[in-house]
């Protein structure tokens, strides 16, 4: 980063990132703890990519590697797109949830991790 440009558009791409992190809730607390899982959650995907991304920028350059900053640039831009798909899946489920409750359907809820969470499984002992 040499000259006011770069560094201006790299500032403006770690914003772009946070801002496309940052997710809704009803109190501030909600909403700083959803942004910290959801850059918890992106930032294994974003790594892994950014190491890719890098290790193919480094094989066409002849093991020559890129500036901290480009890396960085690489990184901010892949969570960038991670965030964006993520929140279309979150912002969708809960358009979906609040159509069936104005239906009045109870929404399925499910647990991937104990069958005793879903009150709508009856369990049968053996």
């Amino acid at each position: 980063m040499k000259t006011l440009r770069e560094k201006i558009t790299f500032i403006l791409t770690a914003l772009a990132y946070l801002v496309f992190h940052i997710r809704t809730g009803p109190t501030l607390g909600a909403m700083i703890a959803g942004t910290i899982e959801q850059l918890l959650t992106t930032a294994p995907y974003c790594i892994g990519f950014t190491f890719v991304l890098v290790a193919i920028i480094r094989y066409m350059h002849d093991g020559k590697r890129p500036p901290w900053d480009r890396i960085a640039r690489i990184f901010f831009t892949i969570g960038i797109l991670f965030a964006f798909y993520f929140a279309l899946y979150e912002y969708g489920d809960r358009a979906h949830q609040k159509q069936l409750q104005l239906k009045g359907e109870k929404p399925a809820i499910e647990s991937l991790y104990r069958q005793d969470d879903n009150p709508m499984v009856p369990l049968y002992w053996a």
